[in-house]
């Protein structure tokens, strides 16, 4: 194609000096109403967690006896890809973490994550670390290792990162949701904005893939490339919910995926002691994006269902406190009665004792701890307003 001869000759009026103003940011779409698919999605990838752990995984057979599989072949079927649950919670999370995050300032973003994160977790770790102490752990022998020592590393939540064991093995989710929080976290310094989020993403892709390219050992520590496309995508995804999409939103979500399929080879291959199929996971992956894709363009806008909010309050506490408490369950009992409703009345019980962490811990801690960090924040601001007074006076 010819260039533009207009363009090509600059006439007289074209050299009068003439701003050039670039091309305005998308807008945000029309309003809509609460996602609570969202809480119920978050309850579901949950469920998924449990079910890989009393129904799927076979690694451990003290927990059953024998693998879980020769009790209820039925179940197990299904229950050996519910570590997928796990990928899907980093997709709702780059997706809920950005949207939070809209219009706060960082203070307030670093307080929600707090009060969100730390008491049920602190529960979790001192109840946990209780029962291991007060009852054998077979297919765990090194859980206590260092005895009150690991159990005080693990209320810091960075023990994976610091060479300690954790009390509970889905912790290890959690030191990589940290790291993300800090990432996004430092992006959000000075306001979170299309622009800013959509380089974050760009960059953090990059970063992800150099360190997957290097092997650099510190790289693969703060861009985790194993799992960053996953969060990537949540944010994008929520880019497309807030503003719509556009060749490079769809293009960051598409590249993702590709990214996000090539490293769940390497994920299939951890589980490289059970029969997981790469095929199967590879379609629960795809499955995942296109649920969250259904989400952010409002297919499940329809959806508001309000008891969601409350059954997406239990994943948490859920998620945290089912698998070592209910292995101990499931071994004590398993040889008296019918696998199918042990684990049935196992799964229901573990949602009770979810809601009561939730009420009971979870809600009165998360309010005094959120009013401690303001108070907090109000004084370094405070503070800080008058050391720059101070400095200004002295001038």
């Amino acid at each position: 194609m010819p260039p533009d001869s207009s363009l090509a000759t600059p006439t007289a009026a074209a050299t009068t000096a003439i701003p050039v103003q670039p091309g305005p940011l998308p807008a945000p779409t029309a309003k809509r109403p609460r996602l609570y698919i969202l809480d119920g999605l978050r309850l579901l990838a949950a469920l998924a967690v449990l079910s890989w752990h009393y129904a799927g995984i076979e690694r451990d057979t003290a927990v059953w006896g024998g693998k879980a599989g020769t009790y209820m072949p039925t179940l197990h079927r299904v229950a050996n890809y519910g570590w997928v649950g796990v990928e899907m919670f980093f997709l709702i999370s780059g997706f809920v973490i950005c949207m939070s995050s809209w219009g706060r300032p960082l203070g307030s973003f670093v307080s929600s994550r707090i009060t969100r994160l730390f008491p049920a977790y602190w529960f979790s770790v001192l109840f946990l670390a209780a029962l291991a102490f007060a009852v054998h752990v077979p297919w765990n022998k090194d859980l206590l290792k260092g005895s009150y020592s690991n159990v005080i590393t693990n209320l810091t939540m960075v023990q994976e990162g610091t060479g300690g064991l954790d009390v509970d093995g889905v912790y290890w989710t959690l030191w990589i949701e940290l790291r993300f929080y800090v990432l996004f976290g430092l992006m959000a310094i000075g306001g979170v904005t299309y622009r800013k989020v959509m380089s974050f993403c760009c960059g953090w892709l990059l970063l992800a893939l150099l360190a997957s390219a290097t092997g650099w050992k510190v790289l693969d520590v703060l861009f985790f490339p194993r799992y960053a496309p996953f969060f990537i995508a949540g944010v994008a995804l929520y880019l497309l919910h807030r503003y719509g999409g556009n060749l490079l939103v769809w293009g960051l979500i598409g590249f993702c995926w590709m990214q996000a399929q090539n490293q769940l080879r390497f994920i299939v291959a951890d589980y490289y002691w059970q029969k997981v199929s790469y095929n199967v996971a590879f379609a629960l992956v795809t499955l995942a994006f296109l649920v969250m894709i259904g989400v952010a363009v409002g297919w499940f806008d329809r959806i508001q269902w309000k008891w969601l909010v409350s059954a997406g309050a239990l994943t948490y506490p859920l998620y945290l406190v089912h698998e070592q408490f209910g292995w101990q369950v499931i071994r004590h009992f398993h040889s008296r009665y019918n696998a199918y409703a042990l684990v049935g009345v196992l799964t229901v019980s573990m949602l009770v004792f979810a809601w009561l962490i939730h009420r009971l811990v979870e809600r009165p801690a998360s309010a005094a701890l959120r009013r401690g960090l303001a108070r907090a924040f109000d004084d370094v601001r405070e503070i800080g307003n008058r050391e720059r007074a101070e400095r200004r006076r002295r001038a």
